[in-house]
């Protein structure tokens, strides 16, 4: 790994970010542990970037197989050296693969996406930025089809959007047959807007529920819902 990457170390592993791709987030790591709640059988990671979701998701379903896929050949092969380093090199495998072009010979019981959010937003020699957090080459067409595609007759999905995000993507769902079940607003503290959403659908049309998560309370101490479902993860929480 280049010396030049950061390293962000968990409990049980830890993940070079940055250089190429974009550097962990608080809000990736919150949807990683929050989705870990649904996530279960044969899984398959949508954009892995460094393989921090498809880590966490290893570590709390040690009985799991997960399918990593990343569309940059160079953040592909970081996210496979940070597995290979992990405990969970035996579970996860990661291939350099667009999701249009991705075609196992199985489906998929959870499928999990941190997916590009912004449309034509950045200068074009941002290259780095316009791949990684831009939706040019994973538009929510592309994604919902996918998912309609990959995931099995009972299988679950989990997504992460800015709230503009989220109703595109809902709207290109219920086209297609799937549905957001629950849905998670993150907030950074009490007075904060909504920064993102994370859902989780199936294709089932059921009763939907939603829950408010705010990450740090007014003084800037975490709030107990956020140390909770890091409790696994976070160096700084016992």
């Amino acid at each position: 790994m280049a010396a030049s990457r950061s390293i962000f170390r968990f409990k049980k592993f830890q993940i070079a970010h940055g250089k190429p791709g974009l550097k962990i987030s608080t809000e990736a790591c919150l949807f990683g542990a929050w989705a870990s709640i649904w996530a279960k059988g044969r899984m398959l990671d949508i954009g892995t970037g460094s393989g921090v979701l498809a880590c966490m998701l290893a570590q709390k379903h040690p009985e799991s197989s997960i399918d990593a896929i990343e569309i940059r050949q160079d953040v592909a092969e970081l996210a496979a050296e940070n597995v290979q380093a992990s405990p969970f090199h035996t579970q996860i495998s990661v291939q350099d693969s667009d999701l249009q072009s991705f075609s196992p010979n199985h489906s998929y019981d959870f499928i999990i996406c941190n997916p590009p959010f912004f449309h034509q937003h950045l200068a074009a020699g941002q290259q780095d930025l316009q791949v990684a957090i831009h939706d040019d080459l994973l538009h929510v067409q592309d994604l919902t089809e996918g998912i309609h595609r990959l995931l099995n007759h009972t299988g679950e999905f989990a997504v992460l959007y800015p709230p503009h995000g989220m109703e595109k993507f809902e709207n290109c769902c219920e086209t297609m047959g799937l549905f957001l079940n629950h849905k998670a607003y993150i907030f950074h503290d009490e007075g904060s807007p909504n920064l993102r959403i994370m859902a989780i659908g199936s294709r089932e049309n059921k009763s939907k529920t939603q829950e408010n998560i705010r990450i740090k309370h007014a003084d800037g101490s975490y709030t107990e819902t956020f140390e909770k479902l890091l409790s696994d993860y976070y160096l700084l929480f016992s």
